[in-house]
């Protein structure tokens, strides 16, 4: 947990007396952390040039001194991480990923993204910037600085470990399924082969994260030819399996988001798809606002109902069609995206 350490200048007395006196030490906080009042020209030479080293990234982050020094120091933390994660950014640019790109989310947490297609093409969370420790504080005239650190290498210890714990619970899984003599797999085996695909999903993203980190090679970490083998059974299974469409009302758009999660529309599936829905369609301050609800049910391979859910989705455009369209297409996609996640949580 990162100590911080603040101050505010009362008075002229106190602001002299800090001249020549850490606040770390007088707070009692980490030696390494010292925040000294002092002119421009008195800045620090990791503000000019952050150290380097293999085993860890740093970044500087700044940010204008006001009153409330402490939301100062934040201010510069926050991007300093982000100077962090722009090199990331760089560094996977540079390995020709496509799609990279440096978020915050509301709670300014800095995010590498990378959207690489996996063989399930499921979404995973983006990679978050984790870690990040605070080295040095020097707080000036008129900026406030920061030098922020992360540990490469305690990352990837971390990832490696991890990446070889969801490779033990791919083959726990596996060791239960049943292969018929053709090569097909066995239709009850169907929760099995559900729950590996959050499985190698975050395989493959603990697999992202790790070559954004790594300085060295990395590839103890590729898939053995046991999991290899089991990645090929279950992309088998899933294009044998297949989800009959025919009896929901959005048959092309349903068909198409299964296809987002790596699931198969297939006539006569060993699934089935039902669903009703209904639109409706207000105009306000020439545009036009549609609704669409309805439900849809997931039959099992013996014909039984599985489980059904209540969807609701919006459209909105200037032209009616349009905003109709966009509520289907919204819908479709919350209707399986719920199907999916009843499909990958089940107990096996």
């Amino acid at each position: 947990m990162k100590e911080t350490s603040f101050y505010r200048p009362f008075n002229a007395t106190l602001a002299a007396l800090l001249i020549l006196v850490s606040l770390t030490g007088c707070l009692g906080s980490q030696s390494e952390k010292q925040i000294v009042k002092a002119s421009v020209s008195d800045v620090p030479d990791w503000v000019i040039s952050p150290p380097r080293d293999n085993s860890h990234l740093y970044g500087v982050g700044s940010a204008p001194r006001i009153d409330n020094i402490a939301l100062a120091f934040s201010q510069a933390e926050q991007n300093g991480n982000a100077q962090i994660a722009q090199q990331l950014r760089t560094q996977v640019s540079q390995l020709n990923t496509q799609n990279t790109q440096v978020s915050s989310t509301s709670n300014q947490v800095e995010q590498v993204i990378r959207v690489q297609s996996a063989y399930t093409q499921v979404k995973t969370a983006p990679i978050e910037l984790k870690h990040t420790v605070n080295e040095q504080r020097f707080a000036g005239d008129d900026y406030v600085y920061v030098l922020q650190s992360i540990n490469r290498q305690r990352i990837v210890t971390k990832l490696t470990a991890d990446i070889e714990n969801i490779d033990n619970t791919i083959n726990d899984h596996s060791a239960r399924l049943k292969v018929m003599p053709d090569g097909l797999a066995q239709v009850q085996d169907w929760k099995i082969y559900m729950n590996l695909i959050p499985l190698f999903a975050q395989r493959q993203s603990y697999l992202e994260e790790l070559s954004l980190y790594a300085t060295q090679d990395t590839s103890a970490s590729n898939p053995t030819q046991k999991i290899k083998k089991v990645e090929a059974q279950l992309n088998q299974a899933l294009s044998q399996f297949g989800f009959d469409v025919t009896q929901t009302q959005q048959s092309a758009l349903i068909a198409s988001e299964l296809s987002k999660y790596g699931l198969t529309a297939k006539h006569n599936g060993v699934f089935t798809l039902s669903s009703t829905s209904s639109i409706h369609t207000q105009a306000q301050q020439s545009r036009y606002y549609a609704f669409e609800e309805g439900s849809i049910s997931l039959i099992g391979p013996d014909g039984t109902n599985l489980a059904s859910w209540n969807i609701s989705a919006r459209g909105i455009d200037k032209d009616r069609n349009r905003s109709e369209n966009k509520a289907s297409q919204a819908w479709a996609s919350n209707a399986i995206n719920s199907v999916f996640i009843w499909l990958t949580s089940q107990g096996t």
